[in-house]
């Protein structure tokens, strides 16, 4: 494999979006059921999780600003934007940061259903990038 810069772009772009979706998953399914099961917000657990979900927030909307600048310059380089595919995966992005934002600006973190709309459109984009 030769690593030119287009390489290091698309390193970049999937860098950021593991580190968006994996945090996800492992918030997901290890750090939050033992938050529930050590009280919640009203129990011990509650002063380590919310540092660590909002530190995670803030880096996941730095990791999702990355994804968007390096695909948006793979889709130029390639000439994707008339791609069926990108059109998809543009409108799931649009449904993620619009998620993403009621999630930490609105509910500040705390509703559920927002969180797996988040987690399902960032799987659906993965899916759909396949395409690509």
């Amino acid at each position: 494999m030769e690593l030119d810069g287009w390489n290091v772009v698309l390193w970049l772009h999937l860098l950021a979006m593991a580190f968006f979706i994996g945090g996800q998953l492992f918030l997901g399914i290890a750090v939050v059921p033992v938050f529930r099961s050590q009280g919640g917000s009203e129990g011990p657990a509650h002063d380590w999780m919310v540092p660590i979900a909002r530190r995670f927030g803030w880096a996941s909307l730095i990791a999702l600003g990355l994804a968007l600048v390096t695909g948006a310059a793979m889709a130029s380089h390639q000439d994707l934007w008339q791609e069926t595919a990108m059109n998809i995966k543009l409108g799931l992005v649009v449904v993620a940061i619009v998620l993403v934002c009621l999630h930490i600006f609105v509910t500040k973190g705390t509703n559920r259903l927002l969180q797996t709309l988040i987690l399902l459109d960032s799987l659906a984009i993965v899916l759909v990038a396949t395409a690509l």
